[in-house]
């Protein structure tokens, strides 16, 4: 059954052609570098982007290297943007290495010095009367293993008599890391820094409706669905999390060969990302509690459902004590330990305003497949039998 229409939109080094809710951010940065977009005198641009884990930073600085190229282009003006990860390349050496190579100079790889290679470059830049910007991500890594390259990167047009051919644009998560670096250049690098913060649930949900309109056939994504990966999501603020775990939900479908993604492909997937069943976290809760998750597991493994009402839960919790020849417990101590489940992680618990029907609770797991922990639970409560 096929499932995706495109699943190259998921994956992490798709750029996508808009970034909801980064817009304003964009035009910014377009304004940072504007002097070089459009042709005009100026002086070299250093701008950090930092901000949390999946809050876009990179999906920003490539989205606008694309546009950057685009826009001057159209105004007749030779710019390059290359986007570099200095994790992998984390000395001078090899980033100008790479660099050159995505430029296709003539210049030679080796035998040159890091300061002979890099006036190299400029000089090549010069001659061809072109602008770059070398977008920098993960700079943390440059910065620990070679701190004095940046110094160099980000003064070596005020040591040439010509117009300034290079600006960067830094990517990091956090400002601090600056502190590595001696007092000139920290004071140089932090004039620009943009911050990107997390996510809310109503911008991961626009994201995610995004990316699954690009991304699979029409129908197969449902708004439960929706829901649940946005649940997940907003606790982090995390963009990149919920798309991956939209991807392999989607992949746990297609395997299954059926032709809607389902909360419990949801909740695999989220686990397979970030294993969440823990046996002895089963093993230190009470025997109710054990219930009361058998009970849940049971409501929501058809995969119909992400949340359920408190209501059909104590219902269901009643008949599984009565399998396990055990007593329920009143409404009020089984709200008790609902609460002591979501403190240690195994549910989650949303009390929404219906009107006059006034406030109803709603329970998911929010990362466990109902599945795996329901097998997990009975093999635990019928060792209790033994």
């Amino acid at each position: 059954m096929r499932i995706f229409k495109n699943e190259e939109k998921l994956s992490p080094e798709y750029v996508p052609s808009r970034l909801p809710h980064r817009e304003e951010e964009l035009n910014l940065l377009i304004t940072f570098f504007s002097t070089h977009i459009y042709g005009k005198k100026g002086y070299s641009v250093r701008v950090l982007i930092t901000g949390p884990v999946g809050a876009g930073k990179t999906a920003l600085s490539k989205l606008f290297g694309a546009k950057a190229e685009e826009i001057a282009s159209h105004a007749g003006v030779n710019l390059r943007y290359i986007h570099i990860n200095c994790k992998i390349h984390t000395t001078l050496f090899s980033l100008l290495k790479r660099v050159v190579d995505a430029l296709r100079s003539p210049i030679p790889g080796r035998g040159l010095s890091n300061e002979e290679l890099l006036h190299s470059l400029m000089n090549y830049l010069e001659n061809k009367r072109q602008t770059l910007i070398l977008g920098l991500d993960e700079v943390d890594g440059l910065i620990r293993e070679e701190p004095e390259a940046l110094y160099l990167l980000s003064r070596i047009s005020e040591e040439r008599d010509a117009v300034p051919r290079l600006s960067l644009l830094m990517i990091s998560r956090n400002v601090e890391v600056l502190n590595i670096l001696d007092e000139s250049t920290r004071n140089l690098l932090q004039n620009n820094v943009l911050y990107l913060s997390e996510y809310n649930a109503d911008q991961l949900r626009d994201i995610i409706e995004y990316r699954c309109s690009e991304a699979f056939i029409e129908g197969v994504v449902t708004p439960e669905v929706l829901s649940l990966i946005v649940d997940m999501a907003a606790e982090r603020g995390d963009a990149r999390y919920a798309i991956e775990v939209l991807w392999r939900a989607g992949k746990f479908a297609e395997n299954e060969g059926v032709d809607k993604v389902s909360p419990e492909h949801v909740r695999k997937a989220a686990a397979s990302v970030y294993p969440a069943i823990k046996r002895e976290n089963l093993a230190h809760i009470s025997h109710h509690e054990r219930l009361i998750l058998l009970a849940t597991t049971r409501l929501l493994m058809n995969g119909a459902k992400s949340h359920i009402t408190s209501s059909e839960l104590y219902s269901t919790y009643k008949v599984a004590c009565e399998e396990y020849s055990t007593f329920p417990r009143g409404y009020t101590r089984f709200w008790e330990y609902l609460q002591r489940l979501e403190d240690i992680g195994f549910i989650r618990i949303r009390v929404l305003s219906e009107g006059i029907r006034g406030r109803r609770s709603y329970i998911t797991l929010p990362e466990i497949p109902a599945s795996i922990l329901n097998r997990e639970l009975k093999a635990l409560l019928e060792k209790r039998k033994e």
